[in-house]
């Protein structure tokens, strides 16, 4: 395992050949590289394939058996504007959609220009627009002239994302920035706790003079407005006069005790009479005559706002509550809405920000993202109380767990850096965490702190630490989608590893996910030509499980059922294979009055022969004889399907399917009910048919009277609705590779689906644990080769369904919260 500290790809060209490991000290190699011979000159390749972002190479002579190395500017790839945008297009297409920072690199990696944005997917693609040359000002047309790469890294709030900017501009000093930000844009809350009395002012800056300061905050109007309000609730004072208890230090200047004085007072630098007008409309407390003493001036005045600002601020609703109760109750209705806007200033003033404190810390935030084969490192710079920096570190080979990959990147990393702060924040506890905090120590040379951040601000950074890592290794997989020869030869690898006609175009990935048996869900994840196509991805709700029914197998059928059908709903290539059996199936004419009568008559106790109109009917024929019916008809307003019967030396082989698919092809619009036998349900619902409890009342007593003549049978409503059965523009295409997420059982159900279908659809699965591959017909897994793209395109695969079906499930599960 090791660590990867600059984006770049680094290329060296040595001219002797003889000592590789000579050469490796030579280059002062920071990652893996291949050594390889072109003549007498041996070329490092850094193993990665970044190709096109290499920008300088070292040449090592030897000279009299000297080596000597310098450093020399590689010729850089010519790009032409649309080729390189073109790729940041599809790059940006998979960008992330949370707020965040963004940061534009040239093609030697430097930052060119730095911004924050709401949305940083929308934000990004306005930089890369077709129409940029209409749209865009000079300077814009100027940085994507240069701009060959980005970097994303997302935050909470927007809030964090401006404080995040500010500080990156401040570090970087991009070229592309012109307008600099500073700590002027922010306000902060300073609370003189040093003084007896303390008064709270805002102020642009902080000072080291023992005061404790709050913030930053971006809007000064709004904290002046929730300030004003803590006034009216925590009466403190605002003046800039020293006040103590007489005796504790010489006064310049002395007044005369006021009649309401408890205690002799010495005020200095005075800038007013006392009392002044606060006290009298009951804003200020007046310690400047000796109303309260010290103790009981924080208390009623300080302790409440110190507790406020840092966010504890329930004691403060609840006096405000208090406040416009009575006042409505006074029926000052006016002021009490005055106290009900406040509330939301507060709200506005307290937006929790993580990237910005007023702590003056000093440490490094350690985030780790593992999956796919991959392991992304991501460092977070906490300096003076500011996240300043954001380093990011692809680790190059196989780690066993996060906890494994951490321990390695701590040495690896701050064994070759000076800056070492005394508490470094990991999210894993790790098996040598003493004896990593001791050489920690020893290497910085001062007392290191190795953190297992559980609680508190340290934590929320690590956790966005983490989600940037996960992001940025999100990020990656996006570069080697785009990279057209990655995608190539993992499909051709797939043809020959697994056997297949030909490279698989459409692969798709399966996942079951549920809580406990709650809220179960399954996910279509779809990859096209080797890359994700999100647009094709498609979620299931589970219909035949009962809520905390635990079954992966019987929902994963479900799944692949409801999928499947869409393909063997051709009711034209159906009807084709039925006609080569002899059985024809077509719309009802007028003719057939009297033999549908007949093969309905005998059957009277199992479908409803009422009414008989041909021409709702679609029938089955073998040899001129009707074997086979269905209709649906209009009962008042509601459409009901009904007298679906097949003979019986035809039953068992979905005939009575396709009648059924047949009739709803006419139905473009509305809602089709049916009711029938609970033991049925299953396979309506193959068809798209859905339980209701609910449903027009013909129908209801159409199952009313069937519950009643079949009494120890339960029935039960069904309906299909057009709007939710349209043809989809996914689910009508065939795939060329299923891919199930699980082992050889899941596999097995995969296969009897589609044996029940009559589909013959390559199918295989990946177990989680051990990433193995298992095909049908053999019980051992397919050994595919280190480091191979196909692999690692059905993992990539897998690992999309089981994030899709997560969301969807997590949305049901907060839907059904709220309701």
């Amino acid at each position: 395992m090791v660590a990867n500290p600059s984006d770049g790809v680094v290329i060296g060209v040595i001219v002797d050949d003889d000592d590789f490991d000579a050469i490796r000290d030579c280059l002062r190699l920071e990652r893996p590289h291949t050594l390889g011979h072109i003549g007498r000159r041996a070329v490092v390749q850094d193993e990665s394939g970044d190709e096109g972002w290499s920008h300088r190479r070292r040449v090592c002579q030897s000279t009299g058996g000297r080596r000597k190395c310098y450093a020399s500017p590689v010729p850089k790839k010519a790009h032409k504007k649309a080729d390189h945008l073109a790729l940041l297009r599809k790059r940006i297409a998979k960008a992330p959609t949370d707020p965040g920072v963004y940061r534009w690199l040239d093609e030697d990696g430097d930052v060119l220009y730095v911004g924050k944005a709401k949305n940083l997917r929308n934000r990004l693609k306005s930089y890369v627009e077709k129409t940029m040359a209409k749209t865009m000002g000079p300077w814009k047309i100027a940085l994507m002239e240069r701009a060959r790469d980005f970097s994303c890294t997302i935050t909470n709030t927007e809030l964090e994302a401006l404080i995040l900017e500010t500080n990156l501009i401040k570090e970087n000093k991009p070229k592309y920035n012109v307008l600099m930000k500073d700590d002027k844009n922010y306000v902060y809350v300073r609370v003189a706790i040093q003084e007896s009395f303390p008064s709270v002012e805002i102020v642009r800056r902080m000072t080291d003079d023992g005061a404790r300061h709050f913030g930053p905050y971006t809007s000064a109007l709004s904290v002046r407005e929730t300030l004003a309000m803590l006034r009216k609730i925590f009466p403190y004072r605002t003046c800039k006069m020293d006040i103590a208890v007489s005796g504790q230090r010489s006064a310049v200047s002395t007044r005369s005790p006021s009649p309401e004085s408890r205690i002799p007072i010495l005020v200095t630098h005075r800038d007013r009479p006392t009392p002044c007008l606060d006290h009298h409309i009951h804003q200020c407390s007046a310690p400047c005559i000796g109303t309260v003493t010290p103790e009981e001036y924080r208390a009623q005045s300080i302790d409440g706002v110190i507790n406020f600002l840092k966010g504890d601020y329930r004691a403060v609703h609840e006096l405000l509550a208090t406040r416009m109760k009575e006042l409505a109750t006074a029926k000052k209705f006016e002021q009490a809405a005055k106290f009900r806007d406040v509330l939301t200033r507060m709200q506005a003033m307290q937006e929790k920000q993580l990237v910005s404190d007023t702590s003056g810390e000093d440490a490094d935030i350690i985030g780790i993202a593992a999956g796919r084969g991959r392991t992304q490192a991501i460092l977070l710079a906490e300096r003076d109380g500011k996240v300043i920096a954001e380093k990011d570190f692809p680790l190059l080979g196989a780690a066993e767990s996060v906890s494994d990959a951490l321990a390695h990147f701590l040495t690896q990393y701050y064994s070759q850096t000076t800056d070492i702060p005394p508490v470094i924040a990991i999210g894993e506890e790790l098996p040598e965490h003493a004896l990593l905090e001791e050489w920690l120590t020893k290497v910085r040379g001062a007392a290191v702190e190795l953190r297992f951040a559980q609680r508190g601000k340290k934590s929320h950074l690590l956790s966005l630490a983490e989600r940037n890592a996960l992001e940025k290794m999100r990020a990656q997989e996006t570069k080697w989608e785009v990279q057209a020869k990655n995608t190539e030869q993992a499909l051709r690898e797939l043809k020959d590893l697994l056997a297949l006609d030909h490279p698989p175009k459409r692969i798709e990935g399966y996942d079951i996910s549920h809580l406990g048996g709650l809220e179960t869900v399954g996910s279509m994840a779809v990859a096209k030509d080797g890359k994700s196509a999100s647009d094709l991805y498609r979620s299931f709700t589970i219909r035949t499980m009962k809520e905390g029914e635990i079954d992966d197998y019987r929902a994963l059928k479900e799944v692949l059922g409801r999928r499947l059908r869409h393909l063997a709903d051709s009711v034209r290539e159906e009807e084709k294979i039925w006609n080569e059996k002899g059985i024809i199936v077509r719309r009802g004419k007028m003719s057939d009055q009297k033999a549908l009568e007949k093969f309905l008559t005998p059957h009277v106790d199992e479908v409803d022969t009422s009414d008989v109109n041909p021409k709702e009917f679609v029938v089955v024929e073998r040899k001129k004889k009707i074997v086979g019916s269905g209709r649906i008809r209009k009962i008042e307003k509601a459409l009901e399907l009904g007298t679906v019967f097949v003979d019986e030396r035809l039953r068992g082989k979905h005939l009575g399917q396709c009648i059924i698919r047949h009739l709803l092809k006419g139905v473009k619009t509305g809602k089709v009910y049916l009711e029938t036998k609970a033991e049925l349900e299953d396979y309506y619902t193959a068809i798209g048919f859905r339980t209701v409890r609910t449903a027009p009342s013909p129908i209801l007593e159409k199952a009313k009277r069937a519950q009643k003549f079949f009494k120890n049978v339960e029935v039960i409503c069904m309906m299909w609705e057009a709007s939710k059965n349209k043809t989809d523009p996914s689910l009508s295409a065939r795939p060329d590779l299923l891919v199930i997420d699980g082992g050889k059982g899941q596999l097995s159900a995969a296969l009897e689906v589609l044996k029940d279908a009559k589909l013959a659809i390559p199918a295989i699965s990946l177990a989680k644990r051990e990433e193995e591959v298992f095909v049908p017909g053999s019980t051992e897994p397919v050994i595919f080769p280190k480091d191979s793209q196909a692999k690692f395109l059905l993992m990539r695969l897998r690992d999309e369904a089981h994030r899709f079906a997560n969301r969807h499930r997590e949305k049901r599960t907060r839907k059904r919260m709220i309701a």
